[in-house]
């Protein structure tokens, strides 16, 4: 794979805006010489996030998550190194070089590249002939847009275009600006018929692009306005397109989501077009009613809090059920926005409704486990015995996939009451209707997702005295560097105890040394790939740096403490060695090391303390 030049990377680190970059998932206010707001990794009432603008670097106090402007991208947008370089490369208009590994993987980017353009240069096609064009086709799609109640600002907003009823025309125009027979097949946008040249896949459709988190387009959706079949036609499965993640509406609902926490997920384009038209901007499409896990996995990189409004049709619930394992198993809380019944959110807003109305629906809302637990009451007739066992059968398996215990528990109470049964009664039929029938307690825990593991690991690592000791030593350094320097110069990487801060150690040592010593290494970013935590920490080092209060005293004491760890350590392995050590070295080690821990720590009690 082609590695991204050093310069293209440090070139694009300075051109980004680190506050402009976290701002787009958060509130950011100038607090001394940083910035400071609510932590977009985890949900928090008062701020403990901290962005350094000049070093471009990020700090959570509150949860541990840390990093630079790269990290940031990384995490925020899903990308990995590489790709958070291009999506800042292509934000702030740096050109990337790259230095190929192999030929094969060359042509590679080079084909993806030329597939993007050719889909770029075909939704450009598509918009023009929606708004310039004078076919009846193109009027009949702007007519139908009006129907809807769709402005004309809307649909260019979301670049809505129309597809002419010939069989080459988009093929004809890309074949004349250079663009291959194949190209336009394996960007989805031409089929081969039977005497082996290509024609166009959509003919006489309304358009709808669809992108990425980039706004880059990777396919399109397209309405028939006739009697065609079939009623909508999306793009195939190609090198750039996939539609198990395909979300219409994402790259414009990413500010919006992040800013207000909630991302809401209708099925329809014109349900996002008329939603957003109405000032609801935090809406995508899922094109259809079965959510799948790739698509939750992209919103809950937006936010944690979704809301479904699905029809409440047999497809409906099927898919909401589906729902309840996935928020499950990715830990997302889903709510069920319920519109008048026989209505979707374009009709709702067709209707003369605004957005305001939709949002007071959305606080009305329930969660998906009361939903799910109300419509299979709701379904059963609870008088006849029957029913009654049907619909237990059925809550048992929509209750296992609870989330939340406390909200299980409310919800047990609810099933007891409309069933006639006591808590205890429900309860005790939960849990051997479980075992009976094969399935896990419900108590049982699940394997951690990937999200909980790190931030489980985020808070160890924050709460282990060794890790703080290490990384408020750094952060003296910085804070103090005369003394930084000549406390650095005298100690190794085998002072830290974990790779974090020992690279972090390297980091701080390469910041401190004179401007004539070497090349300056402080953000490590022109790395490809950085070890797990590394990132984070050195952040930290950074932030605390600047945020806490560090003198000659304070820092002497700190290089003391973190010669007492390592001499410690060091007397914990020999006590065990010395069991078996018959020669009596490890023993004579042991003493010397001992000796020298109680040195240290008299010249730790004789620190004066600070009045």
């Amino acid at each position: 794979m082609a590695r991204i030049a050093k310069a293209s990377i440090e070139a694009v680190v300075a051109a980004a805006d680190m506050v402009e970059i976290v701002g787009l998932h958060t509130q950011l206010k100038k607090a001394g010489r940083n910035f400071s707001g609510l932590c977009p990794f985890h949900q928090e009432k008062t701020p403990s996030f901290s962005v350094d603008p000049v070093e471009k670097l990020y700090y959570c106090f509150g949860c541990g998550e840390g990093g630079d402007v790269l990290s940031f991208v990384q995490k925020k947008e899903n990308l990995d190194f590489s790709g958070a370089v291009e999506y800042l490369g292509e934000r702030y208009g740096i050109a990337l070089e790259y230095e190929e590994t192999s030929a094969r993987g060359a042509a590679e980017r080079r084909r993806r590249e030329r597939l993007r353009a050719l889909l770029e240069q075909a939704c450009s096609y598509y918009e023009r002939v929606l708004w310039q064009g004078r076919a009846a086709g193109a009027t009949a799609a702007r007519d139908y847009l009006q129907v809807r109640g769709l402005t004309e600002q809307t649909a260019r907003a979301f670049r809505l275009g129309y597809s002419r009823g010939g069989w080459q025309h988009l093929r004809d125009g890309a074949l004349q600006k250079g663009y291959t027979e194949q190209e336009l097949s394996d960007a989805g946008l031409a089929v081969a018929g039977k005497r082996g040249s290509v024609y166009d896949r959509f003919r006489g459709r309304l358009m709808f692009p669809l992108a990425d988190e980039r706004g880059r387009v990777l396919g399109f959706g397209a309405r028939a306005l006739g009697d065609e079949k079939p009623k909508y036609l999306n793009s195939p499965e190609t090198p750039l397109y996939h539609k198990s993640e395909a979300l219409f509406g994402l790259d414009k609902a990413k500010p919006a989501a992040g800013s207000q926490d909630r991302v809401y997920v209708v099925e329809g384009y014109t349900d996002v077009l008329a939603l957003v038209q109405a000032g609801v901007t935090n809406v995508v499409a899922s094109m259809g009613t079965a959510l799948t896990e790739q698509q939750v996995q992209r919103l809950a990189r937006l936010t944690r809090n979704v809301y479904l409004c699905f029809d409440a049709d047999a497809a409906g619930l099927g898919a909401m059920g589906r729902a309840l394992v996935l928020a499950r198993r990715l830990g997302v809380t889903m709510h069920v926005v319920r519109v008048p019944e026989g209505l979707d959110p374009a009709d709702l807003m067709l209707a003369g409704h605004s957005g305001d109305e939709f949002r007071e629906l959305a606080e009305n809302a329930q969660t998906l486990l009361q939903f799910q637990v109300r419509s299979v009451l709701s379904s059963h007739d609870l008088a006849k015995p029957d029913q009654r066992t049907r619909a237990f059968t059925l809550l048992r398996g929509v209750l296992a996939e609870a989330a939340d215990p406390l909200e299980r528990d409310d919800e047990v109470r609810y099933v007891a009451d409309r069933l006639s049964l006591s808590e205890e009664s429900v309860r005790y039929l939960l849990s051997t209707a479980g075992a009976s029938a094969g399935g896990r307690p419900a108590a049982q825990s699940e394997r951690q997702s990937p999200a909980a593991a790190a931030a489980a690991s985020a808070g160890e690592r924050l709460l282990t005295g060794v890790h703080e000791l290490e990384v408020r030593f750094l952060a003296a350094c910085l804070a103090v560097p005369v003394k930084g320097r000549a406390f650095l110069a005298t100690i190794d990487e085998s002072f830290f105890a974990s790779p974090p801060t020992r690279a972090a150690f390297g980091q701080v040592s390469a910041r401190l040394k004179p401007a004539d010593a070497g090349e300056n290494q402080q953000t490590g970013a022109s790395a490809q790939e950085r070890p797990e935590g590394e990132s984070e920490v050195f952040s930290e080092v950074v932030i605390r740096s600047q945020r806490e209060s560090f003198d000659d005293r304070v820092a002497e004491e700190l290089f003391l403490r973190l010669q007492e760890a390592k001499v410690s350590r060091l007397v914990n392995k020999l006590k065990i060695a010395v069991r078996t050590d018959e020669t009596g070295t490890c023993e004579a080690q042991l003493v010397e090391l001992e000796a020298m821990r109680r040195k240290l720590r008299e010249s730790i009690r004789l620190i004066p303390v600070e009045e």
